[in-house]
């Protein structure tokens, strides 16, 4: 995979010589996921650990992150022991199974504008798997750096995620779990 990136990276400057490649400022970027169950919901952080994203006539036109899903953190129920015990069951083979798969990837496709809003397509690695995907975010950049707000709604169950999902448990009742968590980013770029 990484022997993936790096050509898809070199690909991208030589293709969009034009454009202007930023990396990803870790320290000032943030994921937040939440998951919603019949219950209740639960949110909490996971850390980017790498990214690039190239911009060509004020728009992205590509662009790779890598999501360290070790980081995976429960922030709804920290210092309770069920914050604890939920943050071990998202490392899991129920949910992320970590272990085997420590990162998730993004490949941005292409950025439209449509009705004032900036609609990004791309592609979402989780646990091997790669579908489609495609969002809304805010942009704005001057000469030096960048910066994307926005949400992506994931369906969980793509990606073999299939934990308590009515889709495969449909007599699960009050214990379901939404097949769709969201990922609320706020990404900066230098």
């Amino acid at each position: 995979m990484k022997k993936y990136l790096i050509f898809l990276i070199l690909t991208s400057l030589l293709f969009c010589s034009e454009g202007r490649t930023l990396t990803i400022d870790l320290e000032n970027s943030r994921l937040r996921w939440v998951a919603e169950k019949l219950t209740g919901s639960h949110w909490g952080y996971v850390n980017l650990k790498k990214g690039v994203v190239v911009l060509k006539n004020d728009r992205p036109v590509s662009g790779e992150f890598i999501v360290d899903m070790r980081t995976i953190k429960v922030m709804d129920i920290k210092d309770s022991p069920w914050g604890e015990k939920l943050e071990g069951h998202l490392h899991s083979e129920d949910f992320f199974d970590t272990e085997n798969h420590p990162e998730s990837y993004f490949h941005l496709g292409n950025a439209l504008l449509k009705n004032n809003e900036m609609i990004i397509n791309g592609d979402l690695t989780i646990k091997g798997k790669t579908h489609p995907i495609e969002f809304a975010c805010n942009i704005n950049h001057d000469d030096v750096s960048a910066s994307a707000t926005g949400e992506m709604k994931v369906d969980r169950t793509l990606y073999d995620i299939t934990y308590r999902s009515v889709q495969y448990y449909p007599d699960i009742g009050d214990r379901m779990i939404n097949d769709i968590f969201t990922i609320d980013f706020e990404i900066d770029a230098k």
